[in-house]
């Protein structure tokens, strides 16, 4: 008789741990989606049918990157349970909107279901990507695509910008691998069209670019082939007289 209220407890015990493990479970939107849009402020829909359940200690996450050449944007995000990481929500711009504009967006969170966010209208403001004002010579090809880009049509920069950029990049993870080719105006130099930062949530970026110019180069390079022939012939021309001089005398 003296073991049945210990028994009692222990029951209570296990029906309340049995309980809190079943009120921890975690369920997080899941969903990939990778597209070229044209208005993608008004057009994308990042809602998701699908629900999956996580392990513990795991949070929700969705992240998006974004990069607008021209007229398009590319569009790659993701919803999924992650198992490692910190709650926060980190949104970066990591060019200026002149030009190519790169934008991304991650939002780790612990509540079942707080990977909800719907569209991309309040990532893509109106001041984010202003008019262009064009006043500068520079013409760039212009395009942005999943792979390859089968035509870059060569259009004004905005005045801010300062050279051509050329460069393709590898999205892996978070559901993603796609690669992605990337022409137009920008401001920053060298490969950085990601400023160095090379993750966005489960997302890793490698970014891969092309020569800078392949117009200045070539001038370089003919007027210093240019200038090493015509050194060349000088110095041949001296070695001929200086000949002509010994045998004559």
């Amino acid at each position: 008789m003296g073991t049945c209220p210990l028994q009692g407890w222990l029951f209570l015990f296990l029906l309340g741990a049995s309980s809190l493990t079943l009120a921890k479970n975690l369920y997080c939107h899941k969903g990939v989606s990778v597209s070229i849009e044209e208005d993608p402020r008004n057009t994308f829909n990042w809602t998701t049918g699908k629900v999956e359940t996580c392990d513990n200690g795991a949070f929700c996450q969705e992240s998006v990157l974004l990069i607008k050449a021209g007229a398009k944007t590319a569009v790659l995000a993701t919803k999924s349970c992650i198992s490692e990481g910190t709650q926060a929500i980190t949104f970066v711009q990591h060019s200026p909107p002149s030009g190519i504009l790169t934008i991304s967006y991650s939002n780790y969170c612990e509540d079942s279901l707080c990977n909800n966010r719907e569209d991309l209208s309040e990532l893509l403001k109106p001041e984010q990507t202003p008019v262009p004002n064009v006043t500068t010579p520079l013409h760039c090809p212009t395009c942005v695509a999943l792979g390859t880009c089968l035509s870059a049509p060569s259009l004004p920069c905005p005045s801010d910008t300062t050279r051509c950029y050329q460069g393709r990049l590898q999205i892996v993870g978070g559901g993603i691998n796609s690669p992605l080719e990337v022409k137009g105006c920008t401001s920053v130099t060298g490969c950085r069209l990601m400023s160095g930062i090379f993750t966005v949530g489960p997302m890793w970026v490698k970014e891969m670019c092309q020569p800078q110019s392949l117009t200045q180069p070539r001038k370089a390079e003919n007027g210093a082939t240019w200038l090493l022939i015509s050194v060349w012939r000088l110095e041949l021309l001296l070695l001929l007289l200086l000949w002509s001089l010994v045998h004559c005398f």
